[in-house]
């Protein structure tokens, strides 16, 4: 061992040491080595940034735990995970440091049964693993008691830091961090691990609001692991009908031949197509009269059915491929895998670095990429754009942004009104009752919400209209008639949207969840969990039905995750049909498909306007990120005009060219609009779990926050491409 090394080891605790020698471990990971000092001190927040698998776990815990174990063992850590199936298998790695040190782990969550939460409130000390729903339910239930939970906490950890940023569970981390630290009347440290995102600095800040530069950010620089890579395009036949599966259906076939020599993980776009390549490839299995080897792998399915197929990976009994959606993106462990499938295009450029990062973690092994593209025929009512096949130009664009190891930067903050809603009912909980000048403080001023006070008073009135919340005669805010009924029910603690899910059972055994409509009735088919089945019995009360195996089934209208795509890659997906070059890892096919879309470009005209027409629909080319698109589709309203985002164009139907240019020069000139002008609420629905709780104003002014680049938008007016 080098003498730098030497002494590195000998800042941790002596049974860590000894660890990491039985392991044979001859030095730490360059960002293990840069964070242990900083960590250890307890001064610093920190951020450590590097893929999946290069040991950011260890490069936090080593350090904790050296901390809890110098001060004998009595202090408290708290790992806060996206996942309850993260939190179960780090409670399997952390156990095995813990025992040397004699430190218990504790897992909190939904799963775990009400044993290990008694030993921790009984002996509050050691590692607690939890996710933002049962932190909040810790919170609200036991305000009374988190100086006593937590008097000795000595850091929180905040794993998949990336998976937070910008969403509900995000602000809703935030807040809880804030909070447990106003309980506490104290500063605790912070250590996040995360992904390599586009801009660290957001990720530095996200970590401790409004101190980001105080923030100390390790970035691996672990050289990128080699990658064996090839993009396939598979064509399927125009005005398909019954014929609509056909190029899945090769696909899969592909795929029983490829993948029988090593574990992969398949990632179609959504969760109903996780379900059909799971059945497909079932049944071509069995037809061809080989062992089963591809399982499904979402988070609708139930926790038996998830963790065998992680169990089976694990294994290594068979090669095994998992069909799965991003619930297998994190760092489960879930044993080496050669390679990833994904079919159709990323959605982000970081999702695709994330799934990458799950292969090739053998010694000496490349990691595979395999991504397959559908590129439909054209048929003579296909429209201009599908001629662009903008499937394979996203597929491609990302991949080359990959490459050249560039990621999404974090979105820009947002206002987050839905989430301050929960904030106000959970803080009334955690308090007992609540001013609103110290509602206002706390989750406001001190906290993550930045949010003026008049606008604060105009939500507290709503949720006072709503019943959510009311006002004693002290003025205590405390909980209404509605929210009494709300703050009670299990969905409370979970920021984001619940659904009406149905539980699915066969022969007495659960399966999973599923989102179903009342029109649904016996008789009906679906595929779930790789089969196809009949429902024999469903209860729309209970939100109960009985399956029984069928030989024919629907997907579930499921789609993914919806991540708007960014104005990088949209610029990217130009650049490449405005180019002459292939990638060397393009099939003939792809090759093929790339040169007629470049044709249909030059076609266009692309390169010299912005605007093609078919009879009376206009497609206008904006090569703009979703947030922009999505503004320019709301304003392109406001003027009278019928639009939508495509994606690759914006479609304005009963429109000539004439009229759009004039809404453009219209939409230029005009002062930036307020959300409340141009959007409508009864089209949008409720996006988020309290949306409908707020008052109109706050409602398009969070929804715009969220989603729209209203300014980008007014700027492509103005300059155009």
């Amino acid at each position: 061992m080098a003498p730098e090394t030497r002494a590195t080891f000998e800042h941790l605790a002596p049974p860590l040491q000894r660890w990491l020698y039985e392991q044979g471990w001859s030095d730490l990971r360059p960002a293990q080595a840069e964070a242990l000092l900083p960590i250890l001190e307890g001064r610093l927040d920190v951020v450590i940034a590097a893929a999946t698998a290069s040991g950011k776990t260890e490069a936090a815990f080593l350090p904790l735990l050296t901390r809890l174990w110098q001060g004998g063992a009595e202090g408290v850590l708290l790992y806060v995970a996206p996942m309850k199936a993260l939190i179960n298998d780090q409670r399997d790695r952390l156990s095995v440091l813990c025992e040397r040190l004699g430190i218990a782990v504790y897992p909190w969550h939904g799963d775990i049964g009400d044993a290990s939460r008694k030993r921790f409130v009984a002996a509050p000390r050691g590692v607690v693993l939890i996710t933002p729903e049962s932190l909040e339910s810790l919170l609200f239930r036991r305000g009374a008691e988190l100086s006593n939970l937590f008097g000795t906490l000595e850091a929180v950890v905040v794993d998949e830091l990336h998976a937070f940023i910008a969403s509900e569970r995000g602000r809703q981390l935030q807040s809880l961090l804030h909070r447990l630290e106003a309980a506490l009347g104290r500063r605790i440290q912070r250590v996040g691990l995360s992904a390599t995102l586009g801009d660290m600095g957001m990720a530095a800040d996200f970590l401790r609001l409004d101190e980001g530069q105080d923030v100390r950010v390790i970035a691996s620089t672990a050289e990128t692991k080699s990658l064996r890579l090839v993009l396939k395009a598979v064509s399927q036949p125009a005005n398909g009908g019954d014929t609509a599966e056909t190029a899945h259906t090769s696909i899969a076939t592909s795929l029983l031949k490829r993948l029988r020599d090593a574990n992969y993980l398949i990632f179609p776009n959504s969760t109903g197509m996780v379900e059909f390549y799971a059945d497909t490839l079932r049944r071509l299995c069995e037809t061809t009269g080989l062992p089963v080897t591809f399982l499904p792998h979402h988070g609708r399915l139930g926790k038996t059915e998830r963790e065998s197929t992680e169990f089976e990976l694990k294994r290594g009994n068979l090669p095994v491929s998992a069909i799965c959606t991003s619930t297998l993106e994190m760092g489960i462990d879930i044993g080496a895998i050669r390679g990833v499938v994904q079919i159709g295009a990323p959605e982000s450029v970081a999702s695709l670095c994330q799934r990458i990062g799950r292969a090739g973690r053998r010694e000496g092994e490349a990691a595979e990429l395999w991504q397959y593209c559908v590129t439909e025929e054209l048929a003579a009512d296909s429209g201009f754009a599908a001629g662009l096949h903008d499937d394979l130009l996203q597929s491609i664009a990302v991949i080359r942004l990959f490459l050249a190891k560039w990621y999404e930067p974090p979105p820009p903050s947002s206002f987050h009104y839905s989430t301050l809603v929960q904030q106000i009912l959970s803080l009334i909980g955690e308090r007992c009752g609540v001013t609103a000048a110290e509602a206002y403080r706390v989750l406001c001023v001190e906290g993550p919400f930045r949010v003026a006070a008049d606008d604060f008073i105009e939500l507290l009135r709503s949720l006072a209209a709503n019943e959510l919340i009311m006002q004693d005669s002290n003025r205590v805010l405390l909980h209404g008639r509605v929210g009494e009924r709300r703050v009670n029910h299990f969905t409370f603690f979970a920021a984001f949207q619940d659904t009406r899910e149905y539980r699915l059972r066969h022969a007495g055994k659960e399966l999973g969840t599923l989102p179903l409509k009342r029109a649904h009735g016996i008789g009906d088919a679906l595929i779930f969990a790789g089969r196809r089945w009949q429902i024999a019995q469903i209860d729309h009360d209970k939100l109960r039905v009985e399956l029984i195996v069928a030989s024919t089934g629907k997907l579930p209208r499921t789609g993914g995750s919806g991540m708007p795509v960014h104005d990088r890659v949209r610029k990217e997906m130009r650049m490449l049909l405005a180019g002459t070059d292939y990638p060397e890892w393009l099939d003939d096919t792809a090759c093929e498909v790339l040169t007629a879309a470049r044709c249909h470009y030059n076609q266009l005209n692309l390169s010299e306007k912005l605007m093609s027409t078919e009879g009376r629909t206009v497609s206008l080319f904006a090569w703009r990120g979703d947030a922009t698109q999505d503004a320019l589709v709301w304003l392109l309203r406001a003027q009278g005009l019928t639009a939508e985002n495509m994606g690759i164009c914006l479609r304005v139907r009963a429109a000539a060219e004439a009229e759009v240019s004039d809404a453009l020069a219209a939409i230029a000139t005009a002062p930036l609009p307020d959300p409340a002008d141009i959007l409508q609420r009864p089209a949008m629905g409720a996006p988020e779990k309290w949306d409908w709780a707020l008052p109109d104003r706050l409602f398009f002014n969070s929804f715009a926050s969220r989603r729209l680049n209203l300014a980008a938008a007014r700027d492509f007016a103005s300059k155009g491409i």
